[in-house]
């Protein structure tokens, strides 16, 4: 049993769900999980461990029994603190879907059947999220607000897309309490705003959109002077040629990575060690299952995480922009989920370039890349950026932002095209399609925009 990939994938997520039989599920967060020989403690309880069976890349399957009896027990370990729950979340669609049409019904006055549509549409790449309806020469669509925050953004999407072959107007219904990130997105996309019909749902009946709100809350951090590249290089020099040193602005620290893993975080008050210490079997543990052509489920976990590695690594032989002024996750959501990752860099010339990162297929990657761009848009007119520190001695340009997003060739998916053209026409935008091999060498396979 290999007790130590389960140390690194736990050090992974600051929270853990764990399954009891497949009945009883409790939250625990990474500190209270231990593994020592052959027992696990979760909490105040101590198991002795059987078998470990990986699920999935980032889900476990632990057998155990008691110290003191027999009796044995399955342990599954998912990430974070929500469980995917197929049922109930059918029953609440259901449910959601009738409360709307209700509402349809009498806020357009129908008097014709309202058609219902809930089954996901995989070849026009509609979810089953998004309840249609159909009456006449009227269409609507709607998102429940208890789904999670990119299923709700996701409905602008899912909307385009349905316009494409359904010859009705629609109207889209969305949350009145959680619509900023769309509300914001419409701001800048008067051709989406005007092309469709924007509703919104208040738990108990239909109006117009309001699009009076604020901005979406973002922050930059300020970066500080840190002390610590004798440490950062004596942690390095351990394996020189797999740790990678990025800055963590937010903790005021460095973050030490091996392949986009954090495994060592290096701060005026100390150096720790998420993944524990001593740092060298960790390494070699990782270097040996985290690599090109393995099977391991590390090899799949994190993918984003390693191709910002790499990126990071090889970004002057890939684009022309700084390399030594490349900056992780600035700015910061203050709310919402964000699956990609951003990286905010400059070209020789002084021209502000955001970097949106996908390994995988991912139908939002279009608009939540214009979502960070937006972000960046607003604090570089402020002069958020170089105020709190960033691109010391340089004069950043006054001119819009460029926006680069970067996955691999094969794992655009097949929307993209499609809902580029939905963006504004001046938004500068460059698509850089890679080879699927990334993880040993990125090679650019399609450039499509000009970075200047």
């Amino acid at each position: 049993m290999h007790i130590q990939e389960l140390r690194v994938l736990l050090a992974l997520e600051p929270t853990w769900t764990v399954s009891i039989n497949g009945r009883e599920f409790l939250q625990f967060p990474s500190s209270e999980i231990q593994f020592h020989n052959e027992s696990v403690r979760i909490g105040r309880h101590v198991r002795i461990l059987l078998q470990i069976e990986w699920l999935r890349s980032n889900v476990v399957r632990l057998q155990t029994r008691h110290r003191s009896t027999s009796r044995r027990e399955i342990l599954t370990f998912f990430p974070g603190n929500q469980l995917p729950g197929v049922i109930d979340l059918r029953r609440r669609r259901r449910l959601f879907q009738s409360q709307i049409k209700r509402a349809l019904a009498a806020h357009f006055r129908l008097r014709e059947p309202i058609q219902e549509i809930l089954h996901s549409d995989k070849l026009r790449g509609i979810g089953g999220a998004y309840p249609r309806f159909v009456s006449g020469n009227r269409a609507a669509i709607a998102v429940d607000p208890e789904e999670s925050a990119p299923v709700i953004d996701g409905i602008m999407r899912a909307a385009i897309l349905w316009s494409d072959f359904i010859n009705r107007r629609i109207s889209v219904i969305v949350p009145a309490q959680r619509k900023q990130t769309i509300v914001n997105r419409l701001h800048d996309m008067p051709g989406i705003q005007s092309g469709l019909d924007w509703l919104q749902w208040n738990g108990s009946s239909i109006a117009p959109l309001e699009m009076d709100i604020g901005q979406p809350e973002t922050h930059v951090h300020e970066i500080y002077p840190l002390h610590v590249e004798e440490e950062v290089a004596r942690v390095c020099s351990l394996a020189p040629e797999h740790l990678q040193a990025v800055p963590n602005i937010a903790s005021r620290a460095v973050s030490i990575r091996l392949r986009g893993l954090e495994v060592a975080r290096v701060a005026e008050g100390g150096t720790s060690y998420p993944m524990g210490e001593p740092l060298l079997p960790v390494i070699e543990s990782i270097v040996r299952d985290r690599r090109f052509g393995s099977r391991h489920p590390l090899a799949r976990a994190y993918e984003e995480r390693w191709l910002e590695s790499n990126l990071i690594r090889q970004i002057n032989d890939l684009l022309p922009v700084r390399g030594e002024c490349i900056y992780p996750q600035v700015p910061s959501f203050v709310e919402g989920e964000r699956n990609i990752i951003d990286l905010l860099t400059v070209t020789p010339g002084g021209r502000l370039v955001v970097v949106e990162i996908k390994a995988s297929p991912d139908p939002e990657l279009p608009f939540q890349a214009f979502d960070y761009w937006q972000a960046v848009e607003r604090h570089r007119r402020s002069g958020d950026f170089q105020a709190k520190g960033y691109f010391n001695g340089m004069k950043i340009q006054d001119w819009p932002a460029l926006l680069v997003v970067v996955a691999p060739l094969l794992s655009f998916h097949k929307t993209f095209d499609r809902l580029v053209t939905a963006l504004p026409r001046e938004l500068p935008l460059v698509q850089v399609g890679i080879n699927q091999t990334w993880k040993r060498e990125i090679k650019i396979l399609r450039r499509q925009g000009t970075l200047s």
